[in-house]
This record gives structure tokens, C-alpha cells and sequence, in this order.
């Protein structure tokens, strides 16, 4: 009895000894953003074009404290996924070096900005015909739904009698934030029909390397990259493209070279004007040109991101067929380029399958599309319908 008394009571001083000991011993403290915080925190992040999920961190400041000392300088954080980013939490884990006491920051990315709503407010039409809002001249913008025009709405308008009728237009993004703009309808028994409008979503932010251009997304007029560069090509034809873009390509280049392949440049940047003269050319002989020549300023040629490529001076249909588009097909995109117009998406992107149409949208996002299989109108639209929560 003696002996498991004593042995009691030295597991009960052990277990004391232990308790002491941790409430003595040095202790981690965190602040994220200037808040003190234990191993949790949580922070609002607007979203931003191009956002990578590596690039949460730039708007997440943690210091630490040891044993009373400043450690923020050991402070490291676990590798995250290299994706394009969309709205909902994201976790950061940090923890010092020597320390395995983690922090976790939840970072909720969110869009709080309304759509930019421009049109023309004042507009006639004949008395008894249907006025709605495919009469309207709208251009619109948004930071992150890049389909927010599939939104726009109107309250109806009574043309059963002449007189000014009004009307309110609104667009709401995925967000649920809303913009709207009050119309005024000239309803006349003497009037024509009031002819289609167009809807057209204005790119604002086109440094942004992942934005869309298509029929219904287009440049804001008079922009050009102002850091155009001259790449490299087996027939050193002096092709420019945006400097991001041309170092990119200058690697993907460089690489081929080093197995055989010859890679010419049959167009990459092109002005607004070049645009313009290209695309009047083809449509007046052919009513069909849309479907494989864009309308200035919907053209990515604009953009200094594309490259048409050939293994001789001419295009092909039958390119991916070659030995650079079976190299291109394999490789293109591991630096960041990808096919623009892929097989069988015509529906999606409104162009005619161009195996020789390359376009540079940053390593991240060509790998997630590759992986994926995604032409970049399915990729906006699975990023406007879904949130990463």
C-alpha cells in the first residue's frame, strides 16, 4: 500500500512538473494585418485580374512574437496550389521555421464592386412594335463576371400609345452587385421601328494577360501596349509582341530550336487600323468572314498576346498534324500559350478551329485549361457559376 501511494503521488508531481513547465515555457504569438490573433484568423480580399492563388499572400502581413522576441523574419508559408484564383476562402498556413505551431489565415476573396453600365438613353421607335433590350446601345463592364451582360434587363415599355415612355435598364453580376440607368422611348406613330442595338462588354483592364476578346468583348478604343518586343523566329521576321508575352515566347522558341523545330511567325501584333483593313477585305468578298477574322477591336491580334505560327510561311489546317503542332500541342502550353480557337468549340468561341492560332495567357492559367480542356469562354463561364468554398 505504502509503495502505490508513493508511486501515486510521484506521477501527480510529474504531471504538476509538466504543467508548470508549460505554462512557463515560451509561446508563440501572431498578428495578421495588425490584429493579434492565436492560430486563426480571417481576412476580406477584393478580387483582382490575374490573381493567382500564391498572390493572396500579398494582402496578408503576419508577424510573430517568441519567448517576447520579434520572429517575423522566420516566418514561412506552405506551398499553395498554382491556380487561378475565383471568389471564396482560401487557406494560408503559416509557422516559423523552427516552430511546427501553425497559423491558419482564411482569406475570402469577394467582389463588392457594381458593374460599369454606359448606353445611350434616349431612343424612338413606331407605335405597337416591341421595344426591349435587344434595341439597346449598351457597353459594359465588369471586374470579374465577364458574362454580365447575359443579365441585362428592362421594365417593360408600353408602346400601345404615342408619348415618352421611360424605362429603367439595370445589370447585375454574379455578385449580386447592380447597376441600372434610366432610358427615355420616344413612341411615335410617324417613327420607324427602332433598329438593333449592341451589347458589348468593354475590356478596361487589358494588361490583364487572361482576358477575354471575342464578338461580344472587345478593347476600349485607341489602346495599344505601349512594351512591344521584338521575338524570335526561324525566318527572323521581326514579329512584336507584348514584352511579357515575348519573353514567354522567346523561351518556348528556344526550347524547339533545341529539338529540331522550325517555328516561323506569320502575324502577331497587329494595329486597331491593320484590324480594320483586314477584316473589310475579307468581308467584302466573303459574307462568312466573321467566322474566321475578328472585328477590330474584338481581334486578340490587338492585344500582343498571339502568335500565328507555321512551319513554313503560309497557314494550315492541318497543322497539328506536322511535327511543330504535334511539339506546340505538347509543349505550348508549359509557357503559358495555348491554342485560342481548339477543335470542335466553334459554338463556344465563334471561330472556325485555327491549330495555328496561339495565345498567351501566363503559365497558370494555360496549365489549368490544358488540364482541363477548356477554351477560355468555358473557363469564364465555370468561374462566374461556381465559388471555391
Amino acid at each position: 500500500m505504502k509503495k502505490i501511494i508513493i508511486a501515486g503521488a510521484a506521477v501527480a508531481i510529474a504531471a504538476l512538473g509538466a504543467a508548470l513547465w508549460m505554462l512557463a515555457a515560451p509561446s508563440v504569438t501572431y498578428q495578421v494585418n495588425g490584429t493579434s490573433v492565436s492560430d486563426s484568423a480571417s481576412v476580406n480580399v477584393e478580387y483582382e485580374s490575374s490573381m493567382r492563388v500564391q498572390d493572396l499572400a500579398d494582402h496578408v502581413e503576419v508577424r510573430a512574437e517568441y519567448d517576447g522576441r520579434d520572429v517575423s523574419d522566420t516566418i514561412v508559408m506552405d506551398d499553395v496550389a498554382d491556380e487561378m484564383v475565383q471568389l471564396g476562402t482560401y487557406t494560408l498556413t503559416y509557422h516559423l521555421t523552427e516552430d511546427e505551431h501553425p497559423l491558419q489565415v482564411q482569406v475570402t476573396v469577394q467582389d463588392t464592386q457594381a458593374p460599369q453600365l454606359h448606353m445611350d438613353t434616349e431612343y424612338t421607335t413606331r407605335t405597337g412594335e416591341t421595344f426591349d433590350v435587344s434595341r439597346l446601345n449598351v457597353q459594359v463592364y465588369d471586374n470579374y463576371d465577364v458574362n454580365v451582360l447575359d443579365s441585362l434587363s428592362m421594365d417593360a415599355v408600353d408602346t400601345s400609345s404615342a408619348g415618352l415612355k421611360e424605362s429603367v435598364v439595370r445589370i447585375t453580376d454574379s455578385s449580386g452587385n447592380e447597376a441600372e440607368c434610366a432610358i427615355t422611348v420616344d413612341v411615335r406613330d410617324d417613327a420607324s421601328a427602332a433598329e438593333a442595338g449592341t451589347q458589348y462588354f468593354v475590356q478596361q483592364d487589358p494588361d490583364d494577360i487572361t482576358l477575354i476578346l471575342n464578338a461580344s468583348h472587345r478593347l476600349a478604343q485607341g489602346w495599344e501596349p505601349d512594351d512591344l518586343t521584338q521575338i524570335d523566329d526561324s525566318a527572323n521576321s521581326g514579329h512584336m509582341l507584348r514584352k511579357e508575352a515575348a519573353d514567354a515566347w522567346n523561351e518556348l522558341y528556344a526550347a524547339a530550336q533545341k529539338e529540331g523545330i522550325t517555328i516561323n511567325v506569320v502575324s502577331s501584333f497587329r494595329t486597331e487600323e491593320y484590324q480594320r483593313t483586314l477584316f473589310e477585305g475579307y468581308l467584302a468578298v466573303d459574307p462568312d468572314a466573321a467566322s474566321y477574322s475578328a472585328y477590330p477591336r474584338t481581334s486578340e491580334h490587338e492585344l500582343g498576346l498571339t502568335a500565328d505560327i507555321s512551319y513554313d510561311a503560309q497557314l494550315h489546317d492541318d497543322l497539328q498534324q506536322s511535327q511543330l503542332g504535334i511539339w506546340m500541342a505538347e509543349n505550348g502550353w508549359r509557357y503559358g500559350w495555348i491554342v485560342r480557337y481548339p477543335e470542335g468549340k466553334q459554338e463556344l468561341t465563334g471561330y472556325i478551329y485555327e491549330p495555328w492560332h496561339y495565345r498567351y495567357v501566363g503559365r497558370t492559367l494555360a496549365a489549368q485549361l490544358h488540364e482541363q480542356d477548356l477554351c477560355l469562354e468555358e473557363y469564364y463561364a465555370q468561374r462566374t457559376e461556381a465559388k471555391n468554398d
